[in-house]
């Protein structure tokens, strides 16, 4: 089963057929061939290409209608969405994919009752571990493992007195201060999210806090034990590591 942007294939009378591929992504390199010198120059910046992923389906839709009754709602399921969005499947249930569905495929329309085709989603090369997506609680001075091969990036959520605090997040070496500017923006407590990946922090209430941010964010590193501390009127810091793989 698939389960693309929140619905499930079988919500729309799609079975797939048989276990998917595995693919696996391509690494973002340059290679240099330099005459006279025995193998080539390999330059490589960390990142992924997205890959295509896909899934032989089957539309059972005798039941329902027919055909023509069906094919709307999958239209709808896979082209109403716009940019990347969440891609599960039954097949690897611990993981999640970043992925967009361009269109394009064919479904061969058997006595109108029933449709073979293949979805293909383009997939962002990582695969972002379900358990990352849960808050760890951490006390100043506490240390987290990251458990992948890749480094994380995650997102530090934490509470803080409004407009006047000021305090610090560090992970190992790298810290983020948090300083006043004097602007209120809400009243008592509130929730800051610092997403590290995007360098964006911003309140429970969608406003946007990066000139309250300076500082250097540090991904907690591939196969490493990381130490979180932080200091002044950051209270209840969780973060959401963001694990993933390829």
């Amino acid at each position: 089963m698939i389960i693309w942007a929140g619905t499930s294939s079988d919500e729309v009378g799609m079975i797939v057929e048989h276990l998917p591929s595995i693919l696996v992504p391509k690494k973002s390199q340059e290679v240099q061939v330099v005459p006279g010198r025995n193998g080539n120059i390999v330059l490589e910046d960390g990142s992924f290409e997205d890959y295509e992923q896909p899934y032989s389906v089957f539309l059972d839709a005798k039941e329902i209608g027919g055909i023509q009754r069906v094919m709307p709602r999958v239209v709808d399921w896979l082209l109403g969405h716009e940019g990347y969005q969440r891609l599960e499947d039954t097949y690897f249930p611990d993981v999640y994919r970043k992925a967009y569905y361009s269109g394009g495929s064919e479904f061969l329309n058997i006595f109108g009752e029933y449709g073979e085709g293949t979805l293909t989603f383009v997939c962002a090369p990582a695969k972002y571990f379900k358990m990352g997506e849960r808050p760890v609680q951490i006390t100043s001075g506490g240390k987290l493992f990251n458990p992948s091969a890749f480094a994380a990036h995650p997102t530090f959520v934490f509470d803080m007195i409004s407009p006047a605090g000021t305090g610090s997040i560090t992970v190992n070496d790298s810290t983020v201060n948090i300083v006043s500017n004097g602007q209120s923006y809400e009243e008592g407590t509130v929730t800051v999210y610092l997403d590290t990946a995007k360098h964006k922090a911003y309140t429970s209430g969608n406003l946007n806090l990066n000139n309250k941010i300076s500082g250097d964010y540090e991904a907690l590193k591939l196969g490493k034990t990381s130490v979180i501390s932080y200091t002044g009127d950051v209270q209840n810091l969780r973060v959401i590591p963001n694990w993933w793989t390829v």
